[in-house]
């Protein structure tokens, strides 16, 4: 049995089995993919330079059908596939 949950940024491991989308909801014509995660890149960037204020990027690499797809952690929905035996 398998079943999905919305990753959080703890769950975004070397490894770990993901369904993910652009975007955070699913459409009818939005391909999903599945597929093990083989990156993952945080970086800070200036957010508003007026303000000082920062934020993170997280950049997620997902292994799927042989193709290195990327997803942004905050503009796409990642979901971890956990299986149960």
């Amino acid at each position: 049995m398998n079943y999905h949950h919305r990753a959080n940024r703890e769950d975004l491991k070397v490894g770990t089995l993901v369904r993910a989308y652009h975007g955070h909801i699913l459409r009818e014509r939005s391909p999903t993919y599945t597929g093990i995660i083989t990156s993952v890149e945080e970086s800070e960037d200036l957010f508003s330079e007026k303000y000082a204020v920062m934020e993170t990027n997280t950049l997620v690499h997902v292994l799927c059908d042989g193709v290195i797809k990327y997803f942004d952690f905050d503009e796409d929905s990642i979901e971890v596939i956990n299986e149960s035996r």
